[in-house]
């Protein structure tokens, strides 16, 4: 699944944004581009628990 996080700007919101998804699954594989404020997401959990969990770290996705 992607998402568009549009406070991502940095390696210090990469590692928050994956720390954020693992801590929901720990098997969770994420991929994320500051350039374009993207992120791949590969996991069990569903869509919307990996919104609030974003949302929970401060990184809102669409």
């Amino acid at each position: 699944m992607q998402f568009s996080i549009a406070r991502m700007s940095c390696g210090g919101c990469v590692k928050a944004i994956t720390a954020a998804i693992v801590s929901i699954d720990a098997n969770a594989k994420v991929e994320a581009d500051t350039v374009s404020k993207q992120v791949t997401v590969e996991t069990s959990v569903s869509r919307d628990d990996v919104l609030k969990a974003l949302d929970t770290a401060g990184y809102p996705a669409a």
